[in-house]
């Protein structure tokens, strides 16, 4: 059971009618009494592993920060300063089950749309300066307190600071201000100028949602078809009259050509499968290992049986898609398609971890489920305890 809860006050529908994507709001003691998920030290120790994305970020003067990349070694938290810095390390979820179980508590969003959940930890009049970012996030307070200057909405070519690896708006003006102490939270939707100070030392836990730029998109959905189209599938012009002018492009021609190409994206089947997978991908692939002798489903069955229980790898993304053909399920940027049949247990395996006895007895009885099962741990995106 997760270690945290939800303030009983907290009305996620309201939330979505009135702030989401919409404008920035304090969620006052949306966590009550929130303890941190994991110590200074053992964050320190987070950005010291070579595999792991950290960054040091010291206030110089006002207007100047200066980036440090990690890996670092413990002598140098050793020598930094009483005040002015910060550090972040990106998707502690992926290593700390404790940061992971927060996640859950945010099931009013698609569970999907959960990009990672970044951690900094900043002394007094640490922070990252001005900035904004193209994506949702939920800015949890843990230990300390941390005052967040919020601005106007950017536009996404807002001037920034020249000279600087840090991405720092050149203006910033300040629209609202907020404290925030152990177990707030602040929403902010996309490309909301924001500004977060440390008051005295502590963690802040940024929950953020992925957002995909509808070109990049276009252009991994352009790769997958271009991949799968059938090479005998060519333009084709069937006109019987003679050209008024050989140079010019017929319209019917033209027309032809935008049929056959708005007919191979305009397929809600196939793009759904392929959004499935795409937003399933996990943010560092190279982490969901499979296992080094995989099991057969009766040594499988055997064990939970036994009492074992099954939980989500930490880096693991699942999702399901009902379509007219039937239910797709997703789990690291991999389709199974499974019948109708099977959307309860699908949901208990996308929304649940871990999954104990009762839950994983209702799953296993639901057909083909155990060989999915089995494949996933196999795969390393289910976890065996």
């Amino acid at each position: 059971m997760s270690r945290y809860r939800l303030n009983s006050c907290f009305d996620p529908q309201e939330f979505l009618s009135k702030y989401w994507q919409q404008q920035p709001v304090l969620l006052p003691a949306l966590f009550p009494d929130f303890e941190d998920a994991l110590t200074a030290a053992e964050f320190a120790g987070l950005a010291c592993e070579e595999f792991i994305e950290s960054r040091l970020i010291r206030t110089a003067v006002a207007d100047s920060w200066e980036l440090e990349p990690g890996p670092f070694v413990e002598a140098t938290f050793q020598q930094l300063p009483a005040r002015d810095w910060a550090l972040l390390v990106q998707a502690v979820d992926q290593w700390s089950e404790a940061v992971a179980k927060l996640k859950p508590l945010f099931d009013f969003i698609p569970s999907w749309r959960i990009d990672d959940v970044m951690v900094s930890y900043a002394v007094a009049g640490g922070g990252v300066g001005p900035h904004f970012d193209f994506y949702d996030v939920f800015l949890l307070q843990g230990s300390g307190q941390r005052r967040w200057l919020v601005g106007d909405r950017c536009a996404a070519d807002a001037a920034l600071l020249a000279n600087s690896e840090l991405k720092i708006l050149a203006n910033f003006e300040t629209r609202h201000e907020f404290l925030l102490n152990p177990g707030d939270v602040l929403y902010l939707p996309p490309q909301m100028a924001h500004w977060g100070v440390a008051v005295s030392a502590g963690l802040c836990y940024s929950v953020g949602f992925r957002a995909p730029a509808v070109a990049e998109m276009l252009e991994a959905y352009s790769d997958a078809l271009i991949a799968g189209a059938d090479p005998a599938q060519r333009f084709t012009d069937a006109s019987e009259r003679l050209p008024v002018r050989p140079g010019g492009i017929n319209p019917a021609s033209l027309y032809e050509a935008l049929t056959a190409v708005v007919a191979l994206v305009n397929d809600g089947d196939s793009f759904g499968k392929w959004f499935g997978a795409y937003v399933t991908e996990p943010k560092y692939p190279e982490l969901v290992q499979p296992l080094a002798c995989e099991l057969e489903l009766s040594a499988l069955l055997v064990q939970l049986d036994a009492g074992a229980n099954l939980r989500r790898f930490p880096g693991s993304r699942f999702a399901f898609l009902e379509l007219e053909s039937g239910l797709v399920f997703f789990a690291d940027g991999d389709p199974y398609e499974l019948v109708a049949g099977s959307v309860e247990a699908i949901s208990m395996l996308c929304d649940l971890t871990p999954l104990n006895r009762k839950e994983l007895s209702t799953i296993l009885r639901t057909d083909s489920m155990p060989e999915l099962i089995l494949r996933l741990v196999n795969q390393g995106s289910l976890v065996l305890e």
